[in-house]
């Protein structure tokens, strides 16, 4: 490694641990004011789920998730929740417990953001995952698309909501080992990041729709997906998510498939665009079939659309703009987009920054987009207090919270900037001209 090249990984390094902490002081008031136990953590802006589900899930009490209690997240995710109880067990009261667990979790959630901001820098600072051969090491790009995971508002305000950026730094750490050619090493880690959340599982549609390409178009060269470079990662990701499933898949069945079940049967979330739908009158959200029957199809619908443009567009388009394209479609079409899954985008956001249009564009877009994700992060927990107070517990010194129509506004806003994102990347790859990249 080249001397630059180390001051960039500690510039990269120093940017996700500032990260860490601004996110750690975002959850201050209720970390250190209380807010968790009287109630008012919406109004503060401050929710976690760490916290509570420490409680929820037993974990205060030393039960195992899913051999003693059934846990709604994939497995991985529990069994670090798990341990990082079992970690701050020897404290000497409840209370210290569960403000030990947070700590603790804050610090594990600290470390996978360093490594995504460092996987993310040393793609974007390559050139992409199949950069031009002989590239130079750009430092320059690669600080800003690692402060851009390290430190946009919503990451900030967003890390410390749920466990997601275990998730997130094991899917980063696949793509730097594909960039890297070393395929069953990025398969593994797609499957452990699929035990962690569900989502790194949609790589593998991306990496297909370019191997389809090439097996149609023999174009070869950077970029270019075969057939053992599509099955050597799935076939790695099946091994390594069977791995940590089936010892638990085995021991407690039922259990184990909470998460399935949870997911298949829960209703619509706040996130959704169906909940704002629902709210103006104009879907019936109400309906779980309806819902489930109208996501499989708008996402089906979508991922066709992502298909067509990785096989028939001019140019291949590079992985990471559709893999993009394909989370952000799995988000827009779903009944449930908690606050903290802008962590799943920011990272390819990052990545797929438009290589053949002009700054300025990209700059409004983006910009718009975290500006949407910010107003919708405080509206959410606004609507929360309202939704608290209709049902009869008051909250003293809160306000009334926003109800049904003016947090739709926000909830609206949030999801047709997704959608200009992707627009954006779409157009980005259907423009001529050179890559700026």
């Amino acid at each position: 490694m080249s001397p630059e090249a180390r001051r960039t990984t500690l510039w990269l390094a120093a940017l996700g641990a500032l990260g860490a902490v601004a996110a750690y002081l975002a959850k201050w008031p209720c970390r250190f004011g209380g807010a968790w136990s009287d109630g008012t953590q919406y109004a503060a802006g401050c929710y976690s789920d760490v916290f509570p589900l420490y409680f929820r899930d037993a974990l205060d009490s030393g039960s195992v998730p899913y051999l003693d209690v059934p846990t709604e997240y994939p497995v991985l995710t529990g069994g670090l929740m798990y341990a990082i109880a079992r970690g701050v067990s020897w404290l000497p009261d409840e209370t210290a417990r569960a403000l030990g667990y947070f700590d603790l979790t804050a610090a594990v959630m600290g470390v996978c953001l360093v490594a995504t901001v460092l996987g993310i820098g040393h793609i974007a600072g390559r050139g992409g995952i199949a950069p031009v051969p002989g590239a130079a090491f750009r430092p320059r790009a690669a600080l800003l698309a690692g402060g851009l995971v390290a430190l946009a508002p919503a990451a900030v305000l967003t890390g410390l909501i749920n466990w997601d950026l275990l998730a997130v730094a094991l899917f980063t750490g696949g793509l730097v080992a594909y960039a890297h050619g070393r395929q069953w090493s990025a398969g593994a880690l797609f499957g452990l990041a699929t035990a962690a959340k569900f989502y790194p599982f949609l790589v593998f549609g991306p990496l297909f729709v370019l191997m389809v390409r090439e097996l149609v178009r023999r174009e070869g060269g950077p970029g270019a997906v075969t057939v053992g470079g599509f099955l050597r990662p799935l076939a790695a990701g099946a091994l390594a998510w069977g791995a940590v499933n089936l010892p638990v898949y085995l021991a407690a069945p039922r259990n184990w498939a909470t998460f399935f079940t949870f997911s298949q049967e829960r209703g619509t979330d706040w996130g959704s665009l169906y909940y704002a739908l629902g709210g103006y009158g104009v879907f019936p959200s109400g309906d779980l079939d309806l819902v489930n029957a109208t996501g499989m199809a708008t996402l089906v619908a979508a991922c066709a659309g992502v298909a067509a443009l990785a096989v028939l567009a001019r140019r291949r388009p590079p992985l990471e703009q559709l893999v993009l394209l394909v989370v952000a479609a799995f988000l827009l079409t779903n009944k449930v987009w908690s606050p903290q899954f802008v962590l799943w985008l920011l990272p390819l956001a990052a990545l797929a920054w438009p290589r053949r249009l002009p700054a300025a564009p990209a700059l409004v877009v983006f910009g718009l987009w975290q500006l949407a994700e910010t107003g919708y992060f405080f509206g959410i927990w606004q609507h929360l207090l309202w939704v608290t107070q209709q049902g009869g517990t008051a909250v003293p010194g809160s306000g009334t919270g926003l109800d049904v129509g003016a947090y739709s506004l926000l909830l609206l806003g949030r999801w047709t900037t997704v959608l200009a994102v992707c627009v954006l990347t779409v157009v980005d790859n259907l423009r001529g001209g050179r890559s700026t990249v």
